[in-house]
């Protein structure tokens, strides 16, 4: 079978003059009325030629023309009849069309015509498949470029996070700090968090593309991030004492929001070896994770897996040297730092500040009585004592000697008087026993507040007047609060 021609016209007449000069040339020959699918019978794309009457079909042949260049079709397109003009043809064939022949010499020239038009397509098809080869080539250095524009900013974002956070030591911003160096110019979770310890505390660190999470949610990722860090180290955490962190500051609780793990990436945070943390990321909609992603996500681990590792060494040595070696409590260089950090949040958010200065009543007698390892026993067991009474929020220090110091953050005089009256309970009912000996442990404190303050008074003014009221307490062996008891 040879090459297929289409003849698209209502006049048996021409088809059968086409049949009879094209068929005996080896052609395979198929006429088509005007009515029908012509457009769809056009765009088979298995006709070598395409011959149309232009006095039937008109400047239609215009569409077609260009409904075959748009679909990209081989075939040659060749018109003829008798009432066409001489600009028409020269638009026809500008527009796309092969040839033109007269009606009246169909029978001399069609064959010539259509061999010249073959002729013409085979070039033509050579040319689609040059243009098809470096179309597939463009696209694939396209793909090439993008795939290494990509990896380029990976790299970028990888060297700018490893000096955002690689040496970091204070964790507090740690979400904050990775959005800086370009998280989302290389992934777009809907939600990243991190899992992770300082000193004894577990927090989770959580952005949000989102305005607003469901709390359950969180509580939600929470536990399956506990549950991936036992399963590595088997240390269980209580999920009721970690500490969230959302950010940006934008980004609040709700009631809905809910957020589904299904498709969670969650990486341990590990250094040489040991797991010290969490990284969880969940992908926007219905997304997942490629190769090149989660081998990104490795990376993005391991630098804040050494940042964490530096950050919890350091905290552990500046706990240390913060710390009462004798009590284990917060020494007079660490009250110092909380007092001036609280004291400027109190003053910045016009919220109440109030320091207790405590000691133990004729603590001397006790040295004296039972040697000073009693008294350090005393002071071991009243710092226990007063740590477990006070707030999660409150901080207590060993101020010296047997002195120490309580902050209550936004907390007013009253409300400070109402707490201490618990604390000298709380030590009037502990059992201070030194071998066989009972020992009687009393106090006497004095409290101040911020709002007591005049201007240009901070730290040193807090702690003044609460040791002066301590003092004056001691002196009457009860409590004094007001300014014209002081000493």
């Amino acid at each position: 079978m040879g090459e297929k021609i289409l003849i698209v016209s209502d006049r048996k007449g021409d088809v059968d003059l086409l049949e009879e000069i094209l068929v005996p040339k080896g052609f395979d020959v198929e006429g088509i009325p005007l009515l029908g699918e012509t457009k769809k019978t056009l765009l088979r794309d298995e006709y070598a030629a395409i011959l149309a009457d232009y006095d039937l079909v008109g400047d239609t042949i215009y569409t077609w023309v260009r409904l075959l260049q748009e679909n990209r079709s081989r075939s040659c397109f060749i018109i003829y009849g008798d009432e066409v003009r001489a600009d028409s043809i020269a638009e026809i064939l500008q527009s796309g069309a092969y040839s033109f022949v007269p009606r009246a010499l169909l029978s001399e020239r069609i064959y010539d015509t259509i061999l010249g038009g073959l002729e013409n397509r085979k070039a033509f098809i050579e040319i689609l498949d040059i243009i098809d080869v470096q179309r597939l080539t463009n696209e694939r250095l396209e793909r090439e470029k993008e795939a290494l524009r990509a990896r380029n900013q990976e790299l970028s974002f990888i060297n700018r996070l490893s000096t955002e956070v690689a040496y970091d030591l204070n964790w507090d911003r740690i979400i904050p700090r990775i959005m800086n160096a370009g998280l989302l110019g290389v992934i777009d979770p809907k939600i990243l968090c991190l899992l992770y310890r300082i000193g004894s505390e577990w927090n989770l660190a959580l952005t949000s593309s989102e305005k607003s999470i469901s709390r359950n949610a969180v509580e939600e990722i929470t536990a399956d991030l506990a549950r991936g860090f036992f399963e590595l180290s088997r240390e269980r955490i209580s999920t009721k004492k970690v500490t969230f962190h959302l950010s940006p500051s934008s980004v609040e609780f709700s009631s809905s929001s809910p957020v589904s793990l299904a498709r969670r990436w969650a990486l341990p945070l590990s250094f040489a070896g040991r797991p010290l943390g969490m990284l969880a990321v969940i992908p926007k909609g219905r997304k997942t994770f490629k190769k090149g992603k989660k081998e990104l996500l490795s990376t993005i681990s391991n630098i804040l897996a050494m940042s964490l590792k530096n950050a919890q060494e350091y905290h552990r040595v500046k706990d240390m040297a913060i710390r009462d070696g004798l009590t284990a409590i917060y020494n007079h260089t660490g009250l110092r730092d909380f007092l001036q950090r609280e004291l400027q949040r109190a003053i910045r958010y016009q919220k109440p500040l109030s320091l207790v200065m405590t000691d133990v009543d004729d603590f001397k007698m006790i040295n004296d009585t039972l040697g000073h390892l009693a008294g350090d026993f005393v002071l071991r067991e009243l710092a226990r004592c007063l740590k477990s009474s006070i707030r999660k929020s409150d901080i207590v220090a060993r101020y010296g000697g047997d002195e120490f110091v309580i902050l209550l953050p936004e907390t007013e005089m009253d409300m400070a008087e109402v707490l201490m009256k618990r604390i000298i309970s709380n030590i009037k009912a502990h059992d201070f026993r030194w071998g066989s000996e009972k020992i009687k442990v009393e106090t006497s404190y004095g409290i101040s507040t911020t709002g007591e303050l005049e201007k240009g008074e901070l730290e040193e003014g807090l702690l003044h007047r609460a040791d002066s009221r301590l003092y004056a307490a001691k002196q009457s062996r009860r409590p004094v609060y007001s300014a014209s008891r002081e000493a």
